[in-house]
């Protein structure tokens, strides 16, 4: 038997021994853990997005930044 499954096997014989109110608590647990990974998962994604601006749009932000925010302040 393979590690993974070896470490399922003592998990489930762990689980069938709480009490009802145990499993709630953990049920919890892993219910924020599922939403963690998740919020984790779309973090990465947008900060992959910022690889498709490309070069121009970097140089934006920072190079003519102080340029920019004065052509603003001209138009307002």
């Amino acid at each position: 038997m393979n590690v993974k499954n070896r470490l399922r096997n003592n998990l489930v014989r762990r689980i069938q021994r709480l009490s009802t109110e145990k499993l709630k608590e953990m049920t919890a647990m892993l219910g924020k853990i599922e939403n963690q990974l998740k919020s984790r998962e779309k973090t990465l994604k947008l900060a992959g997005s910022w690889k498709e601006l490309g070069d121009d749009f970097d140089v934006e932000l920072t190079e003519r930044l102080h340029e920019n925010r004065l052509r603003d302040r001209e138009i307002n």
